[in-house]
């Protein structure tokens, strides 16, 4: 890694390394418009980036690539974009039920599969908060919100699994009512759960409940909210959104 900083602003970034079995790990610093220059991180092994940086352990393979503010002197928040494409999660229970695959499947290749994963996020000391985050797949989706407190090695995710994504969420496109059942992102039939724990070891839980209150009834059986507000700037929008 190479970084020139000058007043406290980065002038210049450069990373070349790898991640997992050897997968490139680049990263450089690029402008944007209004004079605002951004970290831009990529790797095709996101599964083994999340697990080197403390994130996410069950996560294997896929696409993916990163930008967000440059750390300043002051220590202020810095707002960024994740996106993947092409992963697995494995080893999570609560997926683990409507997993792809017969039994006869090998262990290590049993999983949910996901096709994309768009975050926003803010990371600011000791912490990382998301928010606005969607997960589509074939056999499921989800939302995400919540933070990762590194500070107190705390884990506080929450959002809603939604089975069959592509069917179930054609009712929240229907106009007028679609925000009634479900909006864009959830469906009309959908499962609230969280995620808490340390972030090396954190623990899926579901309400099950909440898979009988369909669509804007939901919202009832959500799990608390850890997420601090924020927004990111539109030069950050791409055309996953």
């Amino acid at each position: 890694m190479k970084m020139s900083r000058r007043s406290g602003t980065i002038m210049s970034f450069l990373l070349n390394g790898k991640v997992g079995r050897d997968t490139p790990l680049l990263g450089d610093l690029r402008g944007r418009p209004g004079g605002r220059n951004v970290i831009y991180m990529e790797t095709a092994d996101a599964g083994a980036f999340f697990r080197f940086t403390d994130t996410y352990a069950k996560a294997y393979g896929g696409s993916m690539w990163v930008a967000m503010d440059p750390p300043t002197s002051d220590q202020s928040p810095q707002d960024g974009i994740l996106n993947v494409r092409d992963f697995v999660v494995r080893g999570e229970p609560g997926l683990d039920k409507i997993a792809a695959g017969s039994p006869d499947t090998p262990a290590s290749r049993r999983g949910v599969e996901f096709s994309r994963m768009r975050v926003e996020f803010t990371r600011s000391l000791g912490r990382l908060t998301i928010r606005e985050g969607v997960v589509r797949g074939p056999v499921i989706g989800a939302t995400v919100d919540g933070a990762i407190d590194y500070a107190n090695n705390e884990v506080h995710l929450r959002g809603t699994f939604v089975p069959l994504y592509g069917l179930n969420n054609m009712f929240g496109q229907i106009p007028l009512f679609g925000v009634f059942l479900g909006g864009e992102k959830e469906g009309l039939v959908g499962l609230t759960y969280e995620v808490v724990g340390p972030p090396g070891a954190p623990i899926l839980r579901v309400n099950p409940i909440s898979v009988a209150a369909p669509g804007l009834l939901r919202k009832f059986f959500e799990f608390p909210n850890a997420t601090t507000t924020g927004s990111i700037p539109q030069s950050y929008n791409d055309p996953f959104r």
